[in-house]
């Protein structure tokens, strides 16, 4: 079970914005990544740590989130590096949706939660049923659980560790 403080975002919240043009050269780091998230969002992320300090846990978004046709993996590890534990929405651009399983972000789909949600409500994810309730108003939101596979590929810091974990044993992927 996750709990934590949610920022709702509007409907096609770009790659471009979430990590703004000028940081894409820097190394892919969590932590350095961090420092810019949303900065093209919203003016008042767009300082260092701006998204950060805030605390939030969730990102609530509708449509299209992290579009824009560019596979940038700065996006999925700047969102992990500020805390974000799952973004739900009622859609996912699909190639920062494949970040997010290389990284085991977990990018959830459930329809009308961005209509169900207000900046800095309290949300309870449980990825194993899939059940996302918002603590705040009392609203409940339904979505697929979350691939065990996701969490091991967090769990073992990406996509390419849980391979080498995986053939280091001798087991099976996938």
């Amino acid at each position: 079970m996750i709990k934590g403080k949610c920022w709702v975002a509007d409907d096609y919240v770009m790659a471009y914005n979430i990590i703004i043009q000028e940081y894409w050269t820097s190394e892919i780091d969590k932590v350095e990544n961090s420092k810019w998230v949303m900065a093209g969002v919203k003016p008042e992320f767009n300082k260092e740590n701006g998204f950060k300090d805030q605390g939030y846990t969730f990102i609530v978004a509708g449509h299209n989130f992290a579009g824009g046709g560019k596979s940038i993996e700065h996006v999925i590890a700047g969102l992990m590096g500020a805390g974000i534990k799952a973004v739900f929405a009622t859609s996912f651009a699909r190639l920062q949706f494949r970040n997010a399983i290389n990284y085991g972000l977990p990018f959830v789909t459930s329809e009308d939660i961005s209509i169900g949600c207000t900046t800095g409500d309290e949300l309870e994810y449980d990825p194993s049923t899939g059940a996302i309730k918002n603590l705040t108003t009392g609203k409940q939101f339904d979505s697929l659980p979350a691939a065990p596979f996701v969490a091991e590929v967090e769990s073992a810091g990406g996509l390419m560790n849980y391979v080498r974990e995986k053939l280091k044993a001798g087991e099976a992927i996938g």
